[in-house]
């Protein structure tokens, strides 16, 4: 039996109006204190990238959305050639 593919739309703003791409979720990277981390493959373009998946639940708390806005201020700011750009 052949695996489903399971597909993810971006919607993005060019100009005045919406275009959309399309992912295939892929492998599971790994998971840490608030989110798991999965392969994701452009439909279009095939190229790889990797996507943080945090659960709206867990972010109930005010402490755990400030975590969230200060490692994404952090990963914002890295550069480097191993590092996925945000």
């Amino acid at each position: 039996m052949a695996a489903q593919n399971t597909y993810v739309e971006e919607k993005y703003k060019v100009g005045n109006d919406y275009a959309t791409r399309r992912y295939i979720k892929g492998k599971f990277l790994g998971k840490g204190g608030f989110a798991k981390c999965w392969e994701f493959v452009n439909a279009e373009t095939e190229y790889v990238h990797a996507a943080k998946i945090i659960q709206k639940s867990s972010l109930t708390k005010s402490r755990a959305k400030q975590k969230l806005m200060s490692e994404i201020k952090i990963h914002r700011s890295i550069k480097h050639v191993n590092v996925c750009q945000f």
